[in-house]
């Protein structure tokens, strides 16, 4: 049979080789193979197309999941490139970044560190001349490193509290009042400060002849020295039995005070904000020194102990005007209490002694006054009372040592409004002084 017949237009290679091209052009670019059985008929076989229809679908559609697929792969594959040379780029960034930092915190770390070299050795501090520092009772290191930048004594508090916690010298900074140059470096100031010397927040106080203890108390507490109550405490501890005059007291729980007497009068200079002990420590180590060892002798040779002494010596500073009457006061009371028995005086009789641990009725507090008796009544006990009433001076304790020869056979005395004694031997002698006085009719 003749092929052109059936086939116009061409012959059927022609034709097959026409369709097999148009069928690779197909559309989205991707190659499709389409069997020759269905190049071999024409379209009007409907069920021959059908199934090249499911075929075609099914053989594209499979094509195309391999093809998305690979092309997935490819472009994972690309995205994996092109991370890897991202990251390369970043940590160059970085790393050029990271270069700088430790560039520019080296320059500021030296600049700083050459600051504080500088003021630890006092050069070119911002503050020249001399400055006031204030450090506060139990200040710490850090404290005390502010306060001193706050003056402008130095210009770094970080560098000197490093200064100090290398070398050691973090620990006996104490409260007070300083004036330094701004030219001291670290070591001289660390010295500086821990020398009390060095303070300006002196405190010069006068303690008259004759003041007790409370009285003591309350003037330190008045000069900012340490309060009243804390003075008062550490008057009845132990913290001074290292003196051997304060060790040989035996009857502490016979005492208002432990340390009344002891606390000898003078001039004394004491720092703000002192420690009670340091500052009682002050007037006792006064009555050690000013106690001689002649004394001390001059004690033996009469009998007594220095606790009586300071006793007998307290009620007679209380009692006399001047020294001459100390003298004889001191004589008399001596006299009641080696023979008073045999002209029947059996009592010190001073008024001194009626309202101790007070000087006087009129510091007795008002809820305490009805009622009150005091265990220091020489009007009611028998011999010397249990300790001094107050601070003796010096003229008071010699009285007693060398009383006047005057008083000899001498048992009472008395003083008028003007402070004139009166001294008598007998009770009707007594008697008769006490109308001349004014003080009886």
């Amino acid at each position: 049979m003749d092929n052109t017949n059936r086939y116009p237009g061409g012959n059927r290679n022609s034709q097959e080789d026409t369709r097999a091209s148009g069928a690779r052009r197909s559309s989205d670019g991707f190659r499709v193979q389409i069997p020759q059985e269905a190049l071999r008929f024409g379209d009007d076989d409907p069920d021959t197309l059908e199934s090249f229809s499911d075929s075609w679908e099914k053989d594209g559609g499979e094509r195309k999941r391999k093809a998305d697929k690979k092309q997935r792969k490819k472009d994972k594959k690309e995205g994996k490139q092109r991370e890897k040379i991202k990251g390369r780029q970043n940590r160059w960034l970085f790393r050029c970044v990271w270069l700088c930092m430790i560039v520019m915190v080296s320059i500021m770390l030296s600049r700083y560190t050459v600051v504080g070299v500088d003021d630890m050795l006092a050069v070119n501090r911002t503050t020249s001349g001399t400055v006031s520092v204030e450090l506060e009772k139990d200040c710490s290191l850090q404290d005390v490193a502010n306060a001193l930048e706050k003056s402008g004594a130095i210009d770094n508090s970080f560098f000197f509290t490093m200064y100090c916690i290398v070398t050691g010298a973090d620990d006996g900074f104490g409260q007070g009042s300083y004036e330094m140059d701004t030219d001291m470096d670290y070591e001289a100031i660390v010295n500086y400060l821990q020398n009390n010397n060095n303070r300006q927040d002196i405190v010069r106080v006068t303690f008259p002849e004759g003041i007790n203890l409370r009285e003591i108390a309350e003037k330190l507490e008045e000069n900012e020295i340490c309060s009243a109550e804390e003075v008062l405490e550490a008057a009845n501890t132990s913290d001074y039995d290292d003196y051997d005059f304060i060790a040989a007291i035996t009857n502490t729980d016979e005492r208002y005070y432990k340390l009344e007497g002891y606390l000898f009068p003078d001039t004394y200079d004491f720092y703000k904000g002192e420690d009670p002990k340091v500052a009682l420590g002050k007037m006792i180590n006064t009555c050690q020194t000013r106690f001689s060892k002649e004394m001390r002798e001059k004690a033996e040779d009469l009998g007594y102990t220095i606790d009586e002494v300071l006793t007998l010596a307290s009620i007679v500073q209380a009692e006399a005007v001047d020294e001459k009457d100390m003298r004889m006061i001191a004589g008399i009371l001596q006299n009641r209490l080696e023979d008073g028995a045999s002209h029947d005086i059996y009592h010190l009789e001073c008024d001194s002694t009626t309202y101790y641990p007070y000087a006087n009725k009129s510091q007795v507090p008002e809820d305490e006054l009805e009622g009150f008796t005091s265990t220091y009544d020489t009007y009611t006990i028998e011999g010397l009372p249990p300790g001094p009433i107050c601070s003796p001076g010096l003229s008071a304790i010699q009285a007693v040592l060398e009383p006047s020869s005057d008083s000899a056979g001498k048992y009472y005395f008395c003083h008028d409004a003007d402070g004139n004694p009166y001294y008598a031997s007998t009770w009707s002698q007594h008697q008769a002084n006490l109308r001349e006085a004014g003080l009886a009719e």
